[in-house]
Order: C-alpha cells, then structure tokens, then sequence
C-alpha cells in the first residue's frame, strides 16, 4: 500500500505539472495548483498514517495467551511477543478498566492475577476476549487478595499509579504489611509514594494522596493488639500527616 501512495503522489505531481503547463490564464493555473496540491497533500498523510499504523492480536490458548503487534514502518514485519501470560503460572484473570490519574493513563487491559502482567485492550472488544479466555479454560474469579501479591510487585517497581488501582479495586488490605515491614502499611506505603511522584506539580493531589496514606496507616495500627507496635505505626502516620501539612500554601503577609 505504501508503494501505492507513493506511485499516486508521482502521478499527482506529473498531472500538476501537466495542468500548469496547459493552462493559459494565472486564473486557471491558480485553480490547478490548489486542485492538485490539495491532492498531493492528502495523499502524503494517508501515506504517513499507513506508514505508522500498527496491529495486534491477542492469541488465547490454554496454557498460554500472547500479545502480539505488527508496525507498519517494518514493512510489517511482526514484532516479538510484547506479552505472554502463561497457564502454569496460574489460571485467574481480571479485567481491569481504564486507568487515568493525574496525567497517568492505561487502557482497559487483561490482568493475569496473582501473578502479575497485563495485556492492553484498547483494540479488542473485551467481552470478546473474556470469553474467548473462559472457553480455554481460564478463570475470572478467585480470592481478590490474591492481588496483595501484585500490588507489592508494583510498588517495588514504582508502578504505583497501577498497585493504587488495584487497592481499590480489590482492597482495602487494611492489615496487610509492606514485604516483612511490620510497622508499614503496604496500602500506605503505595499512596505515599504515589503523592511523593506527584508533589513538584501538583501539590493537591500529593496532599490528598498523603492525607489518605496516613489514614491507612492509622488503620493499621489498630490491628495489632501490641502497644508497642501500635505506637511505632501511629509514630508512622504522624510523619506522612507532616508531608501532607507540608503541601499546604504558605500564607503571606
């Protein structure tokens, strides 16, 4: 198809320049620059949109599901698997909706749960490939605090915009620890470090972001009967609540 355009793009330059040559007034030879410009033109977008295009698939099988993508501008030659989510790590999937927080965007994408790896589906219609994973075998259901696993995964990574989704989705994990961190809230830990990407440009969303991870911690506190502890997780929150206060505007006088 590119050779196509291309070849289009020299037949409209020869007939502009045919056109100029055969007209015999300014008028007319105006008239044929804008007719066969305006051609030439269009012509060279769709050949850049073609040019740029990309495809994909996603193979569902049952031991495995693949994410593929073919780009046009290697002579669509196909790209290595982006993605394989395999069986034998285990069978739970989720679909995970659009995601869009503070400038952070990800499409609706196919969640291998548990264990982690998401194939985007902003190209495929999503009941389609739910049932074609149901019909292989795959399953939309088991105990959504398989997800903790994966929201520690995030975190370490500093995919936290993602871990957050995942909290609210399948949370709260209000007793549940960072890793061995016995004094830290993995749902803490994830907010703070969220606010903490966010402060430099937007100050209230950090604020926010810090007010709810002092919160979670607090509730983590009151799920140890051991005073000590408790003591050490509320110390905890009290040093995140001061990160918030320091994101309110200074008043001057």
């Amino acid at each position: 198809m590119a050779v196509a355009l291309g070849s289009a793009v020299a037949v409209w330059v020869l007939a502009l320049a045919a056109s100029l040559a055969a007209q015999p007034t300014a008028g007319g030879k105006i008239a044929a620059g804008v007719i066969f410009g305006v051609m030439i033109l269009l012509t060279v977008g769709l050949w850049h949109a073609v040019n740029t295009m990309t495809w994909a698939e996603v193979q569902v099988g049952r031991d495995a599901i693949v994410y593929r993508r073919w780009v046009a501008k290697r002579a669509a030659k196909r790209v290595a698997p982006s993605l394989t989510l395999w069986r034998a790590n285990g069978e739970w999937l989720r679909i995970l909706p659009s995601l869009s927080n503070h400038g952070f965007n990800r499409p609706v994408r196919l969640f291998h749960f548990g264990v982690g790896g998401a194939v985007p589906l902003d190209r495929f219609r999503v009941d389609q490939v739910k049932q074609a994973c149901e019909a292989a075998g795959w399953r939309f259901d088991g105990d959504p605090a398989r997800a903790v696993t994966d929201v520690q995964r995030w975190l370490h990574a500093g995919q936290t915009a993602e871990a957050a989704q995942l909290i609210e989705l399948f949370g709260p994990f209000t007793e549940v620890a960072v890793d061995d961190d016995a004094g830290t809230s993995l749902v803490a830990a994830v907010l703070e470090d969220r606010g903490d990407r966010l402060v430099r440009r937007n100050r209230p969303a950090a604020r926010d972001l810090y007010q709810r991870a002092a919160q979670a911690q607090r509730a983590f506190a009151g799920c140890t009967p051991a005073r000590g502890q408790a003591a050490a997780r509320l110390a905890e929150a009290d040093r995140i609540d001061a990160k918030a206060e320091d994101t309110k505007p200074r008043l001057k006088r």
